[in-house]
């Protein structure tokens, strides 16, 4: 049987799941893309009735795709209270340090080994174009792309969902120290040195050199967390 006539034999049930499904997808990524910017606030209400207006589609995906985010920790769900963009602390700061310190290390050495001629190329190009760029949005956003392309070339699905789930989170956490306590002369951004150990499939040094990147960010934002609370 074809994919084609396989599809046209769908029950009407059948077809429409598919079609919410897609629709949940679609919610599930502009609400993620809003959560992480801050465009919702840790802890503001988030109404399902009323996002089903904005976004012009059912209450069923709007539901299913915050039950996603509720697994990824970007928003809580009370039964009877509401539902709530997640909360943003120290100790959230910590736990997903640990967690990157060991994932991204990971992706990096195996991005030195895995990846295409190709990819090694672009990785070094946007890396040098990367370390010249000031605005502090623009560095959060490429530095964003370079985790991002490091994580396919890995070349691991399990890993890249471990690892775009911390990364959201840490993404979101700096979101909110640029918001709360922007820095008034941002620091260069440079991957040059990770993205020389990828092209030349360093894997070790990529491992180390990723490591060191993480763990020095995270130590960045806890500065920055400390001196909002302050």
């Amino acid at each position: 049987m074809t994919i084609a006539a396989g599809a046209a034999m769908l029950s009407g049930s059948e077809k429409a799941a598919k079609s919410e499904e897609r629709f949940s997808d679609k919610v599930y990524g502009i609400l993620l893309d809003r959560l992480v910017r801050l465009h919702y606030q840790p802890l503001q209400p988030l109404n399902e009735r009323e996002l089903t207006v904005e976004l012009e589609i059912g209450l069923a995906p709007i539901r299913e795709a915050l039950r996603r985010l509720e697994g990824e920790n970007l928003v809580v769900i009370y039964p009877r209270r509401g539902i709530f963009a997640a909360d943003i602390g120290l100790r959230d700061q910590q736990s997903i340090k640990e967690i990157r310190l060991e994932i991204e290390g990971l992706a990096a050495a195996l991005a030195a080994v895995r990846a295409t001629p190709q990819e090694r190329q672009a990785l070094a190009k946007l890396a040098d174009r990367l370390v010249e760029e000031t605005d502090i949005s623009l560095q959060i956003a490429g530095d964003a792309e370079l985790h991002r392309r490091i994580y396919r070339m890995a070349r691991n699905d399990y890993l890249v969902a471990m690892l775009t789930q911390n990364f959201n989170l840490a993404l979101r956490l700096w979101y909110f120290c640029n918001q709360n306590a922007p820095s008034p002369k941002p620091e260069a951004v440079d991957h040059r040195p990770l993205a020389n150990a990828i092209l030349s499939g360093d894997s070790e040094t990529a491992r180390a050199l990723m490591s060191q990147h993480v763990a020095h960010d995270s130590d960045r934002v806890r500065e920055l967390l400390f001196k909002g609370s302050a």
